[in-house]
């Protein structure tokens, strides 16, 4: 039996009109489609694409494979459900495997890509939009222009390690920034023009530029914050 083929699609930062239409038209050519799910709690399950799958109507077999955010013994995770993917790719089945944001952007898929590429699976891969990228047009403030840098910090250790950053006067955006308490403080004390968002693409997104907001806000796992030059206007 001839193999199938194995796509990596990324799915945008949540509203369904943000994925590219190369991306759509991989969907729509699929036998089968796989998407990541993460636990909540006990029994409870969670996934953003499999909203989104759901918003774009695309009429395929869907199937959720369960990614743990964190913990121990999450390699076997990706393990067992690289092998289920393998399974269908060598029964000739046109595989798409989705991610919310762009696939190697702090994404679960480059952690199945080396597996595919270690069993010399051939894989196609067509990037998706990454949330910073969509907040950025949220605060109608560019990234980066002229000679301004950019760094992307995730999970910071420390607010010491922020502001050590934003000395290099570049553009600096925070992944996973709920692993810090105090960010009203913080950027009410740096005094730089910000702009942070959640849930970004999603009925329950929020954004905002003033630090007021943020004193009793819950940060949520799936929010980020930019921060600017000091001479951004």
């Amino acid at each position: 039996m001839n193999k199938g083929t194995f796509t990596g699609v990324g799915l945008g930062p949540g509203d369904p009109e943000l994925i590219t239409l190369k991306g759509f038209r991989a969907l729509q050519a699929a036998d089968i489609i796989f998407y990541p799910v993460s636990a909540e709690s006990e029994g409870q399950y969670h996934s953003f694409s499999a909203n989104i799958l759901d918003q774009l109507q695309v009429y395929k077999p869907c199937e959720p494979l369960l990614f743990p955010m964190k913990g121990k013994g999450t390699q076997k995770f990706y393990d067992e459900a690289f092998l289920r993917i393998k399974q269908e790719y060598e029964n000739g089945k046109n595989v798409v495997l989705v991610s919310e944001g762009d696939l190697f952007f702090y994404s679960t898929f480059g952690y199945i890509f080396k597996l595919a590429k270690e069993a010399k699976i051939p894989c196609r891969l067509i990037p998706g939009i990454p949330a910073f990228i969509a907040a950025s047009a949220l605060g109608n403030q560019p990234l980066a222009e002229k000679t301004t840098g950019l760094e992307v910090i995730a999970k910071p250790e420390s607010f010491d390690a922020v502001s050590k950053a934003l000395k290099h006067q570049s553009t600096i955006v925070i992944m996973k920034m709920s692993v810090l308490k105090g960010w009203h403080s913080f950027l009410k004390a740096t005094g730089r023009p910000f702009l942070y968002a959640e849930r970004v693409g999603t009925g329950n997104e929020f954004f905002t530029d003033n630090a007021e907001e943020l004193e009793f806000r819950k940060i949520p796992y799936f929010a980020l914050l930019i921060i600017y030059p000091e001479n951004a206007n």
